[in-house]
């Protein structure tokens, strides 16, 4: 079983679940990032397993992918996430992989002496019928009954590539309806970066933008970034005022990293522009030409 958490509270676990696997799939902005490989990191969030009378000790989330290990009768988990951090859960069953083997089973004990005989119980419940005797011969058949009416059926008429409408909750109150088209709902647009963009070290500045008009809209972006020091750059899909979507990723000094924002589901009342934005960390960041797109698919 898996699930995704944020900000903070608890949630139910599976009896029996031996470990949780924690992924990290939203950082902060500006994560603390320690020099371990895998990178370590600080002020992600804290978890904490129960077993419904109390909580074991608090576990750091330090890495972007992480086992927490379940004692035995662990049904909760509380967390705390910190500044926007979302991460998903992954249930497994078994023992817990950090507990040590069973021990040995001590030996027997002496015997201890014979109590004394109890008083007599009470008459036991009468017993099981015997079987059933054998199947008496067939009898005759009896006469064919009245035909009976005819049933509702499917209401009569209708014309090509009508469907079966239900009317009413009421039993076969149903009619032959067109059903509505959704022709041309769809609508696809994109954006490619043509030269290089260097990004602020302090403010989100553009790389690229789509105007898309009133409608439900599936929007994605994938950004290359890169930087002169060892540092961890931020993209953004947003309208200037909600960001419906971000993602951080470190990069090595003078390299280059990519940054996915995964597809987001963005519904407008009126005719929008859409950015993808970027920011470096603590000094500029380049959005790398013919690597950086925006994509958006109307759906509604």
């Amino acid at each position: 079983m898996s699930y995704s958490l944020s900000g903070s509270g608890t949630h139910a676990i599976t009896p029996g679940t031996g470990w949780l696997e924690v992924h990290v799939t939203t950082l902060p902005p500006l994560p603390g990032i320690g020099r371990a490989n895998p990178a370590n990191y600080y002020e992600l969030g804290l978890l904490r397993v129960g077993d419904g009378t109390g909580f074991w000790p608090a576990q750091n989330i330090d890495a972007e992918h992480q086992v927490v290990g379940c004692p035995t009768g662990t049904t909760q988990l509380g967390y705390a996430l910190f500044n926007g951090t979302v991460i998903e859960v992954t249930e497994v069953a078994g023992a817990n992989p950090f507990s040590g083997p069973t021990g040995s089973t001590g030996p027997t004990g002496p015997t201890g002496a014979t109590g004394a005989t109890g008083a007599t119980g009470a008459t036991g419940p009468t017993g099981p019928a015997g079987p059933t005797g054998p199947t008496g011969a067939t009898g005759a058949t009896g006469a064919t009954g009245a035909t009976g009416a005819t049933g509702p059926g499917v209401a009569t008429g209708g014309t090509i590539h009508q469907v079966l409408t239900k009317l009413s909750s009421t039993n076969f109150d149903t009619d032959w309806e067109t059903p509505a088209s959704t022709a041309g709902a769809l609508a696809y647009t994109s954006a490619a970066l043509a030269s290089n963009v260097v990004c602020s070290g302090s403010v989100m500045t553009d790389i690229l933008t789509l105007s898309l008009a009133a409608g439900t809209w599936i929007v994605w972006a994938h950004a290359e970034m890169s930087e002169a020091i060892l540092a961890s750059p931020t993209v953004q899909i947003t309208d200037g005022t909600t960001v419906f979507g971000a993602m951080t990723a470190t990069v090595a000094a003078g390299g280059a990293t990519d940054c996915a924002v995964v597809a987001v589901p963005i519904t407008l009342s009126v005719t929008t522009t859409i950015r993808l934005q970027g920011q470096g960390q603590g000094a500029t960041a380049t959005a790398i030409a013919n690597k950086c797109n925006l994509v958006a698919i109307r759906v509604a």
